[in-house]
């Protein structure tokens, strides 16, 4: 099962725009994405990985659902945020996310992994 929640509220493009305001969305989508998932497919919150990617593959707040003996792309721990844990770094700290280093994965063919690798040796 893979199943992912879009936010309909604009301008939360990835991890790094969340803030506390944000708080209970996040704590609705968690909550209403595990009823939902329970009702239609009989799985419990507790056999689900809920989780964020950064960076994102496209920058608009989305959310992967997916059962836990499912391994979907993305869901190793350079790319993928526990939403449980978001929720949780953002009430300890207002400023999580605007702060914290993030690391991520990128492949050897990325673009980025270019322009980063060029603005290193100038």
């Amino acid at each position: 099962m893979y199943l992912i929640a879009i936010c309909h509220r604009r301008g939360i493009r990835s991890l790094r725009d969340l803030t506390p305001e944000h708080l209970p969305l996040l704590r609705n989508i968690l909550r209403e994405g595990q009823e939902a998932i329970l009702q239609r497919y009989q799985v419990k919150g507790d056999q689900l990985r809920v989780y964020l990617h950064y960076l994102p593959s496209y920058y608009h707040l989305h959310v992967h659902f997916t059962a836990l003996g499912f391994e979907a792309p993305g869901t190793g721990v350079e790319r993928a945020h526990l939403l449980a844990n978001v929720i949780e770094n953002l009430e300890c700290d207002p400023d999580y996310y605007q702060r914290r280093p993030l690391t991520f994965a990128l492949r050897a063919d990325d673009p980025l992994l270019g322009l980063l690798q060029e603005a290193q040796t100038s």
